[in-house]
């Protein structure tokens, strides 16, 4: 008797089975309504062939316009440094090396223009005898140092080829935190590669690392060899100029996932100066400072915000000094705007060119004061 009702439900399950089989296939839009379980179609099967998500046909486009650098400085004969690593030996066999030759740099750099103008950083090819640039269509040839600007870790520097590949500019500088961007470069020396990340940060300074800093902050990985490539962004175009792995003086760590690119509207000011001009202008008022903010003094002036910055060295026969102010005043305002941000004023007051003037407002011993600069020139770093 068992045995009988254990066939009979089970010749039910099987006739249920083959009508929800028959239903999936005939019509299985309609079930799915009724259930509200999405269910697999042909459709479904074919997603993954058709939307693969890669970046491959973007970054061919873009590719072409990073390069590989291989510079090298020339003094007494020594030994070189990277020679000593057979990974290294191996891939500068046949590049720039001579018995002169006391180091050798490998580094990127991004083609800015159709008549061989490339973007570097300054620390690539600073004091370099001999620069070689490869090109990723496998083309090889020496560069021309054009100009450095040290003050940026910015270089310039020109090859003489046709056919070259400039890298896409953006229209609008409207890059935002969470923008995926992909860094293009020659790590180790292993040749053009691509690393993925995010915009982590914007506008990060105070690091240390140059006089003016702006830099972009990504995840995307940007290791030694790295530097000078570009940092690109979904649509092939150029947002940043890869530059360094941050790197923690106070701990003598490297961090993880935290790399530092310069702006591209940065990047290209200064190539604009270094090829017209051969050297970044800027303005200059010949003051040491430390940045200054209290929030809302109890003492005198309590209904303002005190910030600013407190001036700590004058330069002698500088503007400033001609202008009258003293180590120990509180610069307040630049032509009429608040000093909230040191680095947006530093960048505002360079930004000027040398002979324009400049309206400052300060305080001294509980009085304000306001006086008119002529700035002078930036000294350039040697």
């Amino acid at each position: 008797m068992t045995r009988s009702l254990i066939k009979y439900f089970f010749r039910f399950a099987l006739a249920g089975i083959a009508l929800a089989t028959a239903l999936i296939f005939a019509s299985p839009q309609w079930l799915s309504q009724k259930t509200g379980i999405p269910l697999w179609s042909e459709a479904t099967f074919d997603a993954p062939l058709n939307a693969t998500h890669s970046y491959a046909d973007l970054l061919n486009e873009t590719m072409g316009s990073v390069v590989r650098i291989y510079s090298q400085t020339a003094t007494a004969p020594t030994n070189i440094a990277l020679l000593e690593d057979p990974h290294y030996a191996s891939i500068l066999e046949g590049q720039l090396i001579d018995s002169a030759a006391t180091d050798v740099h490998l580094g990127s750099g991004v083609i800015a223009s159709q008549d061989g103008h490339i973007l570097t950083n300054n620390h690539v090819v600073e004091n370099a005898e001999r620069i070689q640039v490869s090109l990723a269509d496998g083309r090889i040839t020496p560069a021309t140092l054009i100009g450095t600007d040290p003050a940026t870790d910015l270089a310039v520097i020109k090859i003489q080829l046709d056919n070259l590949t400039p890298a896409k500019v953006p229209v609008n500088l409207d890059s935002r935190v969470g923008d995926i961007v992909f860094a293009i470069g020659n790590p180790h020396g292993l040749g053009q590669s691509v690393s993925m990340g995010i915009i982590s940060g914007k506008e990060r300074n105070q690091l240390g690392l140059n006089t003016f800093e702006s830099f972009i902050q990504t995840d995307a990985a940007i290791n030694a060899g790295n530097s000078g490539g570009a940092l690109i962004n979904t649509r092939g175009e150029l947002v940043g100029i890869n530059t360094a792995h941050f790197y923690n003086s106070s701990t003598s760590s490297r961090s993880q996932g935290i790399g530092l690119a310069i702006p591209i509207n940065i990047a290209f000011e200064v190539l604009k100066s270094l090829v017209e001009e051969g050297v970044v202008i800027r303005g200059w008022l010949g003051i040491d400072f430390n940045v200054f903010k209290r929030q809302y003094s109890q003492n005198a002036f309590a209904s303002e915000k005190d910030t600013g910055i407190m001036l700590s060295g004058i330069y002698t026969n500088s503007p400033a000094h001609i202008a009258g102010l003293k180590p120990g005043d509180l610069i307040t305002h630049f032509d009429g705007n608040l000093v909230e941000d040191w680095n947006e004023s530093l960048n505002y007051v360079t930004s000027l060119r040398p002979g324009s003037k400049l309206a400052i407002t300060y305080r001294r011993e509980g009085g304000i004061y306001d006086v008119t600069a002529i700035l002078g020139t930036r000294p350039t770093a040697k």
